[in-house]
This record gives structure tokens, C-alpha cells and sequence, in this order.
């Protein structure tokens, strides 16, 4: 039977230490911890990059993964990230084979086995990440367990790439695997293998081959332990393992109990559920009480019918990519840092669906949950000794921009554009600007793929790519700057595409203490272009840039500006489209910003004359970008009298602002208005 939601939501903390692992705990003398958990390092190093070079979905190869170690009852130890939120629920299908299968007679582990899982009920996000787990055995004893996660952007689901937006139940994800032994004696179960294949006939052999990348991952790090064992013995292994998590849990509770106790409040609203411009608003209150914290969302919006839903557990893994990154990113990388932690996440909301929900928009579906956490943890650490940590929330625009059909070497392909994602930017800091294109949210240290090697693997043009204007938060410090890409149908007469990208109507990525939010993203496409002919003649007015596209019109052909997110549809060869990456969040207010920095921004083109005048209120020559001190601190001083004479009391805001109501079709997903509560019934068949 699959675990209860609650259980698995307990097993992310760690399970108490047992009397052994104490006693071998003893083992360890002085710098042993040191030196060993460097090593512990160095293997999750070494299998990472295994993996990124034997894999070939983009997603993979652009660093997403994570490789992990985890304790013989499956706690966290260390990982390689990569994607924290795959180490955080590595633990589950782990403790769920440990409990169910380990001592099954028809299933059992032993030295060689490899086990396989993606289904979310089982303790993963969602059904596209694929996880290898590999239990660890040195003379006949169980010592640890390793995993290699990847999101795999092909599942079979009633559209291309695994993540449906039309997908009403979990029936129409695709494969859906419970933890299963897929190999044996080292080496997969070809007939499995053959299974999972067949059922990705849209990108077989991306299936094939990173199914043993993640194989060759895990198995590199299970050698690493081994020989770590046979060195040092199994209870050494076993006392360093348990001394990892327990440094971990007590760093993070004498770190929490600096802090003050209080409550702490946010809400984001995001504008795409499935398939549809609609309205769901997610919510955070935050406990601080002596060395704990309590996450609770009530008030976020109901479950769906749709597949922007999550489990509990895939919230709390998303939560954990600040805290681990931020708030405690000089801990280990461990179990131990969520053993504070409480996580209320009311039945029947959107992030705690009835177990037939599709939730292969899981991912995106936590981006206002992992902003709340953001927004929530800054707030928090304000005054504290770590306030250098606070920071605005990075872009959460998941810019999920999938491609499939047959690609230029006549070998079929469905896939995610890996750039979008992984360029994202950074939130501002309280002393600093955000980095610009810093990464993915889900994946801090992912990286941007190479744009020919984009083009070698896919059928498109990469006609422009760079920074984009006026995309990053304003604010005394700037959120980093987004991207913006513009690509074109090659080499093939057509291609699918559709984008998971939200934010065109409503931001879920906010400022911090004044600072602005960034921009809405627009979609544009161009089609039945005559960008090749232009190409062949060598004409130079080729726009470099979307604004430039859009507002020179160089091109020929029929343009469509509208939402960035776009349903899977046909784009012909020479067809045009735009994919935007959102900005960071900004920090502070913007009259407080060095005048000096804006122009900084000015020339580089992060940012417009326009906004240098109507945002931040600088005077400067237009020529030669010098800027005129006096008068900015008069245009400035003016400013902030203007701000006074549109204020107005609470009482008069909320008079004014309790009589808006957005359209009803717009709240058909949203619940009650305000609050969110429950409307009606979802029915699934």
C-alpha cells in the first residue's frame, strides 16, 4: 500500500539515533569528521559530473540533478545540489523500500539491486522525476543507500514532455512508477527497461540512455562508500553518517533559537492553473517559536481539477531549496536541518489534493510556495546576526518551454529549452543587487546550456539571446535580470511547443520592504516569416532583441503578442518566438538607490531611460550619461511628497480596496473571495 501523505510528509526529518549508531559515533578522533565529510563531498562530486556527461535530456545536462547519500533507513547525509528538492524527497521512496520491500520474500535487497520510482504518491515531486535508488552492502551488511534524480521531460501523458496542462486526473500523466527493482547484479532488467522505453515513444532514446546515466551515478557513488567502509570500517561509516545529521539538527536549532520568536505573514497570487488564465492565491504564516518553525498554509486556494496541485511533502522539499541555500547554507546538506520543522498544509488544498489529482505541474505549482518561504524567512532574519542572508524572491516564473517532434537527425525528441530555466534572476540582497541569470529556482547551481550545442540537438535557430531590459525588480538594490531568447523553427518543416511559463497577467515573484516586483511577461511569435531570405541576403537590420522585433517589425510576417504561456500547437519552419526568463525580485526603495548604479544599469541596458526617469527619479545628460546630482535630489525630494499627498489611512485603503472583486471567471479556481475556502467538489472519473 502507498504510504499516508502525513507519513510521508514526517519521514523528510530524520528518524532518532539508535544506541549503535551512537556508540559509532565514538569512532570517530579528532578531525575525522572534517576530513570524511570532505571526502563525502568529493564522491557526490565525482558521481555528479558522471552524470551530467553520460546523460543527454537538456534539463540533465545543464546540472539539474542531484546525487545523494542517505543513512541504512534512508535519512539524508549529504547530497550534491544541484536541485535540493530532489535531495530532500530522495529520502522517501528510500524509506518506503526500507519498510515495504527490504524484507518482502518476493522482492527483498541485496547487494546489486537497483530500485526505480517516479510517482509523486510514493514520495517523489512529480511523475517526471525519475529517481535510481542503490542500496549499499559491505561484507554482507547494509550501510547506506544512494540515489541519482533527474527530471525526465517525456512521460508518455496525453500531451508531449510529462507535463500535461489539459490533465484532469492522474490518468492522464503517464507512467506512474511506485518504487520498483528494475535491475539486479548491477545491471538493469533490459524487459523493464524496454517497458519504460515503449511507454516514452516520443523520446525513446533520451529514456534509454538517462536511465543509465542515473545508473552510472548512483552505482559511482555506492563504489565510493564501499571503498570508504573497507577502509574505515562499517561502523565508522555508520557513527560519521549519524554525527552528519545530528551537526546538522543542532546547528539549525541554535541558529533558530537566535532568532525572536513571532508570526510571520505572506501571500502571492499565480495566474495559470492547467490550461487556463485563472486566479489562485497561496498563503504562509510562519511560527518562530523557541528553536522551531512552523510552516502553515491555510488560506491557500482549493485543489483543482486540474494538474497544479503538490504534496505536502513536494511543498516542503521546495521550501527547503531557501533554507538550505540561505538561511542555513553553511550546514550540511542533511535531513538534520528539517527535523525543526512543522509543516500544516490544510486537506483539500491545492498543495494537499485528493490522491487522484494530476499533479504533473507540481513543480511550478510550489513556486508561490517557495516565494512565501522567501519572503516569510527574510522578514524573520531581519534582525537577526544573519540579516546578510535576507533577500527578495528569485524570478519563480518556471519557464518550462517544451519542444518535441523530430528533430534535424530524423531522431524524435521531446524536451524542455533548459535556458529559459536556468537563467532566471536572482532576488536583491540587502546590501547588493541580485545576480542577473543567476540559475533555475528549483536548482541554484544550474547552468545555462551552450546555444550551439542547442542548436546541434534541436531543430532551432537561436536567433538572439541576452539579458533583458527593464526584467529585474527595482529597488535601492535591483532583483537580477531575466533573459529573453528568440528562437525559430530550422532545419525541419515543423515543430510542437508549448510553455509553462506564468506571470503574464500576475507576478508571483514579489519585492522585499519597498522593493518592486518584476515585470509581467508578454508571448510573442511571428509567423509565416521571411527570416531566411533576409539571412541569405545579409540584410543588417535583423533585430538583436524582443523589443526591437516587435516595435521595428523588420521581419515580415504575422505577429501575435499575447500570454507567454501558449497550449501545445504547430510552429512552421521560419515561425518565431520569444521566451522570457523572469527577473528577481527587488529590495528597498527605489528613491534610495545610488544614482551612480542606475546609470551603471543604463549603460549596460538592463535598464531604460525610462525608467531611469519616471522609476528612480535620476537626472542626467542624455549624451554623455552624467548625472546631474542637484536636480535628482530635487526630483527625488518631490517624489517622496507626491507619495504623501496620494497616501491615505488603512481604514480608507481597505474601504476602497474591500470593494474589488475580480471577474468571476477569473476566480473559477480561486475559492471563496477573499479568503480562498473551499466552493465546490472536484469530481474525477
Amino acid at each position: 500500500m502507498r504510504p499516508d501523505p502525513k507519513k510521508l510528509l514526517e519521514w523528510i526529518k530524520p528518524s532518532p539515533p539508535t544506541k549503535e549508531e551512537r556508540e559509532c559515533m565514538k569512532l570517530l578522533q579528532p578531525g575525522d569528521y572534517e576530513i570524511y565529510t570532505e571526502k563525502l563531498n568529493n564522491f557526490l562530486l565525482e558521481s555528479k559530473e558522471i552524470f551530467i556527461k553520460l546523460g543527454v535530456s537538456s534539463m540533465l545536462r545543464s546540472g539539474d540533478v542531484v546525487t545523494g547519500i542517505y543513512t541504512p533507513t534512508g535519512d539524508m547525509v549529504a547530497a550534491w545540489c544541484g536541485t535540493y528538492l530532489h535531495a530532500v524527497v530522495g529520502q522517501l521512496p528510500i524509506k518506503y523500500v526500507a519498510e515495504t520491500w527490504l524484507n518482502e520474500p518476493t522482492v527483498g535487497c541485496k547487494d546489486g539491486d537497483i530500485f526505480y520510482c517516479s510517482d509523486p504518491l510514493y514520495g517523489g515531486i512529480h511523475n517526471c522525476d525519475q529517481i535510481v535508488v542503490m542500496p549499499v552492502f559491505n561484507d554482507g551488511e547494509l550501510i547506506a543507500w544512494t540515489n541519482a534524480a533527474v527530471h525526465q521531460p517525456e512521460t508518455g501523458a496525453c500531451e508531449p514532455g510529462g507535463m500535461p496542462l489539459t490533465a484532469k486526473t492522474r490518468h492522464d500523466e503517464g507512467m506512474l512508477l511506485s518504487p520498483i527493482k528494475i535491475g539486479e547484479n548491477f545491471r538493469l532488467r533490459e524487459d523493464l527497461v524496454e517497458m519504460c522505453v515503449n511507454l516514452m515513444s516520443r523520446a525513446p532514446r533520451m529514456q534509454a540512455i538517462d536511465m543509465r546515466a542515473r545508473l552510472s551515478a548512483a552505482d559511482r557513488l555506492r563504489q565510493r562508500i564501499v571503498s570508504l567502509a573497507q577502509e574505515k570500517g562499517n561502523d565508522f561509516v555508520k557513527g560519521l553518517f549519524r554525527r552528519i545529521v545530528i551537526e546538522a539538527e543542532e546547528g539549525t536549532r541554535r541558529r533558530i533559537k537566535e532568532w525572536n520568536d513571532g508570526t510571520y505573514r505572506a501571500v502571492t497570487f499565480i495566474d495559470i492553473v492547467g490550461e487556463k488564465h485563472r486566479l489562485v492565491r497561496n498563503y504562509l504564516t510562519l511560527h518562530k517559536k523557541g528553536d522551531q518553525l512552523i510552516w502553515d498554509f491555510t488560506g491557500t486556494s482549493p485543489e483543482t481539477d486540474s494538474p497544479q496541485h503538490a504534496m505536502p511533502h513536494a511543498l516542503a522539499a521546495n521550501i527547503a531549496i531557501h533554507l538550505m541555500s540561505y538561511s542555513f547554507n553553511d550546514l550540511p546538506v542533511s535531513a538534520g536541518v528539517l527535523a525543526p520543522m512543522e509543516f500544516i498544509v490544510p486537506d483539500g488544498c491545492m498543495f494537499n489534493p485528493h490522491y487522484e489529482a494530476a499533479q504533473s505541474n507540481s513543480a511550478p505549482s510550489c513556486h508561490g510556495g517557495m516565494t512565501l518561504g522567501t519572503i516569510c524567512m527574510s522578514k524573520l532574519m531581519f534582525d537577526s546576526p544573519q540579516r546578510e542572508l535576507v533577500a527578495s524572491a528569485t524570478g519563480n516564473t518556471g519557464v518550462g518551454v517544451l519542444v518535441s517532434g523530430t528533430n534535424q537527425w530524423g531522431v524524435p525528441i521531446s524536451d524542455f529549452l533548459a535556458f529559459g530555466l536556468n537563467t532566471e534572476g536572482h532576488g536583491a540582497r540587502t546590501d547588493m543587487d541580485g545576480v542577473d541569470a543567476f540559475g533555475f529556482s528549483h536548482c541554484p547551481t544550474g547552468r545555462a546550456p551552450d546555444v550551439e550545442d542547442i542548436e546541434n540537438e534541436f531543430q532551432f535557430f537561436n536567433l538572439a539571446a541576452k539579458l533583458s531590459r527593464d526584467s529585474g525588480g527595482f529597488g535601492k538594490y535591483r532583483g537580477g535580470s531575466g533573459t529573453e531568447v528568440i528562437y525559430a523553427v530550422n532545419y525541419v518543416d515543423y515543430a510542437l511547443y508549448n510553455s509553462h511559463v506564468k506571470g503574464s497577467k500576475v507576478r508571483n515573484c514579489i519585492g522585499l520592504f519597498g522593493g518592486y516586483p518584476p515585470p509581467t511577461l508578454p508571448g510573442i511569435e511571428v509567423k509565416h516569416t521571411n527570416i531566411w531570405e533576409k539571412m541569405r541576403r545579409g540584410d543588417k537590420d535583423i533585430p538583436t532583441g524582443a523589443m526591437q522585433l516587435i516595435t521595428e517589425r523588420t521581419i515580415q510576417g504575422d505577429y501575435e503578442i499575447s500570454s507567454i504561456f501558449k497550449k501545445t500547437h504547430v510552429l512552421e519552419n521560419g515561425d518565431l518566438w520569444v521566451v522570457f526568463s523572469g527577473g528577481g525580485g527587488g529590495y528597498g526603495d527605489v528613491l534610495e538607490r545610488d544614482a551612480g548604479m542606475v546609470m551603471d544599469d543604463l549603460r549596460k541596458e538592463l535598464i531604460s531611460h525610462w525608467t531611469v526617469e519616471n522609476v528612480y527619479h535620476v537626472a542626467y545628460d542624455h549624451e554623455t550619461l552624467e548625472v546631474d546630482e542637484g536636480k535628482t535630489k530635487q526630483l527625488r525630494h518631490k517624489e517622496r511628497g507626491n507619495r504623501i499627498s496620494r497616501g491615505m489611512t488603512w481604514d480608507e485603503f481597505e474601504k476602497e480596496w474591500s470593494k474589488l472583486r475580480p471577474d468571476e471567471e477569473i476566480l473559477e479556481y480561486y475559492g471563496s473571495w477573499p479568503d480562498g475556502r473551499k466552493t465546490r467538489d472536484i469530481i474525477r472519473m
